[in-house]
């Protein structure tokens, strides 16, 4: 079972490998890919027994909006954190060697069904990840791998293109959000008129597909009106040259320490610890209570504006 496992996993990464022209150039264009074959059935089987096993020690056996650095706690998450498809594909798309990578963080993220008529409907706002998290040089990307079906009905990450390389868009204050008591509010989104003149992109995945963004890629996520959940793990990366610093914001759990996914330890040893924060105003991004636009579905790397 081991030897074949492993010949399915070299004919994946032959397979990254042959698809490196058509996913690199869609990435340096729109600053994203999606559909990206990573884990097979049995994979993803077992990555979803898993994280549905921590789902079950939360109160009311229910997810929080986000649970960080899994990869920190629970082995089982850190030998699908490094599998070798997800790492070749994150290395080859920021062009660095598979060596030069770093986990900065990991989350899971799941979004439960809400009833289509509910008066307050959670979207996770526009905003771009580089903006938050005081790196430097400021480079980092994200591989969202979805255990479950991602949908544009159960809230999918929705993609702006060909936005990555303007830098920071500005956010902005939103009065949406000013009188939010949600503890995650970050009260800040891009305005809608910094977005550019193109349409969200869909990012849908299948279970055991990814999605990978660059963090100055403007994305956000709608309500989920299906009524099936939404799950996903997120891996955010670094080159190795990055270093970490202090931000200009407070978060009360510091979820920002690198890794060497080559590491054969477990947990594996953290490389950076930032320093303290500068100032205490206000939280990590999470869920708001607004709604949003709906977004166009584009295959497999496909370019929408």
């Amino acid at each position: 079972m081991g030897s074949l496992m492993a010949c399915i996993i070299a004919l994946r990464l032959e397979m990254v490998g042959a698809l490196r022209s058509d996913f690199v150039d869609t990435y340096e264009k729109d600053g994203f890919v999606h559909q990206v074959p990573v884990l097979s059935s049995d994979e993803v089987g077992k990555l979803r027994t898993v994280l549905d096993q921590m789902e079950s020690q939360f109160p009311d056996g229910r997810f929080p909006a986000v649970v960080t650095n899994p990869h920190l706690e629970h082995p089982e998450v850190w030998r699908f954190v490094k599998h070798p498809v997800l790492l070749k594909t994150a290395a080859l798309l920021e062009g660095i060697p598979v060596t030069e990578l770093r986990v900065m963080g990991t989350v899971v993220f799941a979004k439960y069904p809400e009833k289509v008529d509910s008066s307050s409907k959670r979207v996770v706002v526009w905003h771009q990840d580089t903006r938050y998290w005081a790196l430097t040089p400021q480079k980092v990307w994200t591989s969202w791998l979805a255990v479950e079906a991602s949908t544009e009905a159960n809230g999918c990450v929705q993609m702006m293109p060909q936005m990555h390389r303007k830098g920071d868009l500005g956010h902005l204050p939103h009065p949406d959000l000013e009188n939010s008591t949600n503890p995650f509010v970050e009260k800040l989104s891009i305005p809608e008129e910094s977005l550019g003149p193109g349409s969200p992109v869909c990012a849908e995945l299948a279970p055991g597909e990814m999605s990978v963004h660059s963090g100055w890629t403007p994305h956000r996520s709608r309500p989920n009106l299906s009524n099936k959940r939404r799950l996903g793990l997120a891996i955010h990366w670094i080159p190795a040259n990055v270093t970490v610093g202090p931000r200009d914001i407070f978060y009360e759990h510091e979820w920002r320490l690198p890794v060497d996914p080559s590491d054969v330890n477990f947990p594996p040893k953290i490389l950076q610890f930032p320093g303290k924060p500068k100032a205490k105003y206000f939280a990590p991004i999470g869920e708001h209570d607004i709604p949003g636009p709906t977004c166009e579905s584009g295959s497999a790397g496909a370019s929408e504006s």
